[in-house]
């Protein structure tokens, strides 16, 4: 029996490489490609892949969002995560959204194909050494945090955020606090960049600044 993989990666070279790999592969079927993640999980949908390698920062949607929509739209289907970004709150939200592995970039195509086989014979592959302790027990980040997350990391004051979502100061300097709780990072600076290299530094339908403009904005993001 074949297993048959999805690709979802916004980089085509990428895509492109993996893609060729894979096919060689005797038990693994290429069945498609996606370049982001709202686009993964339409393909998931139509094609019913066994297994969706997936890339955590993609446009559109990001990995950790299109891996929850994948668990529900598609129960049956593993996910594995791929990505350059190793660090452990980018493990930690995408096994709470449902990914069953994570390979990092960094390692060879041979990880990858290992892990492919492992979690669709039901196992759970993870990095051998996260930076921080994988904590499974906590939540994803809420629509409203994600919105707050956004303008957080495009340079926005704490006021201009109340001011824009009609909320008060202190409401905004709780939803920090409470993202950082649930990243398990320490300071403003770790939330800019978790934010920016996932990208989510935006300011979403009420303003009109774009990531690169923002204060302080990282510069091109890793995939």
């Amino acid at each position: 029996m074949t297993i048959r993989v999805l690709l979802a990666d916004d980089h085509i070279m990428v895509r492109d490489a993996l893609a060729g790999m894979l096919r060689a592969e005797a038990d693994i079927e290429f069945v498609g490609v996606a370049s982001n993640g709202l686009e993964a999980v339409t393909q998931t949908q139509l094609l019913r892949p066994d297994v969706v390698v997936l890339d955590v920062s993609m446009p559109e949607m990001n990995g950790i969002e299109a891996a929850a929509c994948i668990r529900k739209a598609v129960p049956s289907c593993r996910v594995l995560a791929l990505s350059a970004l190793g660090d452990a709150c980018f493990v930690n939200q995408m096994v709470e959204a449902g990914a069953k592995g994570y390979v990092v970039k960094s390692e060879s195509v041979n990880s990858l194909v290992q892990a492919i086989r492992h979690v669709y014979a039901g196992g759970v592959w993870l990095p051998d050494s996260p930076p921080l302790p994988l904590r499974t027990n906590r939540t994803l980040l809420s629509r409203r945090e994600r919105e707050v997350l956004g303008r957080i990391a495009a340079g926005r004051r704490a006021s201009q955020i109340a001011d824009e979502l009609g909320v008060a100061v202190k409401t905004i300097d709780t939803y920090r606090r409470r993202m950082m709780h649930k990243l398990g990072l320490q300071s403003q600076t770790e939330l800019v960049r978790y934010a920016v290299a996932l990208g989510e530094a935006r300011v979403g339908p009420l303003g009109d600044q774009k990531p690169e403009q923002a204060s302080g904005a990282a510069k091109k993001k890793p995939s």
